[in-house]
C-alpha cells in the first residue's frame, strides 16, 4: 500500500473540526471520503440524518447482500477550535491530532483495504464500507440505518483502533445505561429552616449519590458513576431543585437488571427527605455485546490467517462502547477494534502508530481473499 498517500489523507481528515454536533465538519470529512472512493470506482449511497450523512459505499451498486461490512465513524468528541490548538503532527512512528486514533486511522484503513483488493475479490464479493456521523453520541441518528445494513451482511468489521500494539482486538463490549434524575424539593430561607416548611433537593440527591455509588461491583466489572450534579440557587436558600447524571456499565443483562431494579425501588419507596419528589428525567441504554458461537468460530479463522501472515492477533477487553453494541442485534459475526493501533482516545495524548497501518490492511486483504476462495469452493 501507499503509506505516504495514507498519511497525506490522514492529515487532511484530522485537521477538520468534526465533533458530533459540527455538521459542517462532518460533511467536509464525508466529501473527502466520497471523492477518494469515486477515484477507485466504488459506488456511494448517501442518507442524510440530523448531523450529517451516512455513507454506504460498495464495490457493486444496489447490493441486497454483503459478504462483509466495514464500519467507521466520521465524528469526534472534540470541540470546535481543537484543530487550531493541536493540529496533525507526525513524530517518528507516531501521528498525533484530534481523532487520529478515534477513528480517522480506521476510516482510512477501510479506504486502503478497498484500494488493495484484487480484481478477483472485487468481482466475487459484495463489500460495504459504511461511515456514520454520530457514533460518539451513541449513533442516535444513524442507528436504524446502519443496523439495516448489518442485517444484510454476513459479517461486520468495526474499524476502531486496535490496542496492545495492534494485536488487541475486541470481541465483547459492555452495555450502558444512562440516567438523569431530577429532585424537586421546597425552597426556603436557610436561616429559618426550623421555622418554615422546607425540603432540600440537594440533601435527597446526596442520599442517592451514596446509594448509586455503592452499587458498583469490581469483581463483575460493573461500574456505576455519578458524573454530573447540580442544584440550588444560593448558599442561604434550601435547594428546591437538583439533578444528577449517572452512568452504569455492565457485561451482562443480569447486572444491568440488578442496578436498574434497585434504582426503581429507591424511587418507588419514597424519599429519604420528606416531601422531596424524585423522578427520572432521562433514560437511555445500549445493550451489551456478547460474542456468539458463530462469531468465535469465525474469529478463530481470522486468527489462523493472521498467524500465517506473522501478524499477532489476540483479544483485549475494553470498557468503552462502539457500534458493535448496536449491530450485534442484527449480525451474528462481528469483530471490533480491527483498525490500526492507537492509544489515549478522547485526550490530548491521542496517537496512532504508522507501522500498524500496513499490517491492518494486509490482514484484511488476505481475509477477503480467503472469503473469495471459500465462495468459489462452495
Amino acid at each position: 500500500m501507499n503509506i505516504n498517500e495514507y498519511l497525506v489523507q490522514l492529515e487532511t481528515l484530522v485537521n477538520i473540526d468534526c465533533g458530533s454536533h459540527n455538521s459542517k465538519g462532518i460533511h467536509e470529512v464525508a466529501q473527502h471520503l466520497k471523492r477518494w472512493y469515486k477515484e477507485i470506482g466504488w459506488h456511494i449511497k448517501e442518507t442524510a440524518v440530523e448531523n450529517g450523512p451516512v455513507l454506504e459505499i460498495s464495490n457493486h451498486p444496489n447490493c441486497s447482500h454483503y459478504d462483509a461490512m466495514f464500519i467507521g465513524h466520521m465524528d469526534t468528541v472534540f470541540q470546535n477550535g481543537t484543530v487550531k490548538k493541536r493540529p496533525f503532527k507526525k513524530e517518528g512512528n507516531k501521528c498525533f491530532g484530534p481523532g487520529v486514533e478515534d477513528m480517522k486511522n480506521g476510516d482510512l484503513a477501510m479506504l486502503h483495504i478497498a484500494k488493495e483488493m484484487g480484481k478477483e475479490e472485487l468481482d466475487k464479493l459484495n463489500i460495504c464500507m459504511c461511515y456514520n456521523p454520530d457514533e460518539e453520541i451513541s449513533s442516535r441518528y444513524s442507528r436504524n440505518i446502519i443496523k439495516a445494513i448489518a442485517r444484510k451482511s454476513d459479517r461486520v468489521f468495526v474499524m476502531e483502533s486496535a490496542q496492545n500494539n495492534g494485536a488487541g482486538h475486541v470481541f465483547n463490549r459492555k452495555g450502558k445505561t444512562n440516567y438523569v434524575l431530577k429532585f424537586s424539593g421546597i425552597e426556603a430561607h436557610a436561616g429559618y429552616m426550623f421555622e418554615v416548611e422546607n425540603a432540600s433537593a440537594i440533601e435527597e440527591m446526596g442520599h442517592y449519590i451514596v446509594e448509586l455509588q455503592n452499587l458498583k461491583d469490581e469483581e463483575k466489572e460493573t461500574s456505576v458513576n455519578v458524573g454530573v450534579v447540580n442544584g440550588g440557587t444560593t448558599v442561604n436558600t434550601v435547594a428546591g431543585i437538583a439533578r444528577l447524571e449517572a452512568e452504569i456499565r455492565y457485561h451482562t443483562m443480569e447486572e444491568r437488571n440488578r442496578v436498574v431494579n434497585h434504582i426503581n425501588h429507591l424511587i418507588e419507596k419514597g424519599p429519604f427527605v420528606p416531601k422531596v419528589k424524585v423522578e427520572i428525567e432521562y433514560f437511555d441504554e445500549t445493550p451489551p455485546w456478547v460474542q456468539t458461537s458463530e462469531g468465535w468460530e469465525y474469529i478463530n479463522k481470522v486468527k489462523e490467517i493472521a498467524d500465517n501472515l506473522g501478524i499477532a492477533f489476540e483479544e483485549r477487553k475494553r470498557g468503552g462502547l462502539s457500534d458493535a453494541n448496536h449491530l450485534s442485534t442484527e449480525c451474528a459475526i462481528i469483530l471490533d477494534g480491527m483498525g490500526p493501533f492507537g492509544q489515549f482516545a478522547h485526550s490530548e495524548r491521542e496517537y496512532m502508530t504508522i507501522d500498524s497501518v500496513e499490517q491492518c490492511v494486509r490482514l484484511f486483504v488476505e481475509v477477503l481473499r480467503n472469503l473469495r476462495s471459500c465462495e468459489k469452493t462452495d
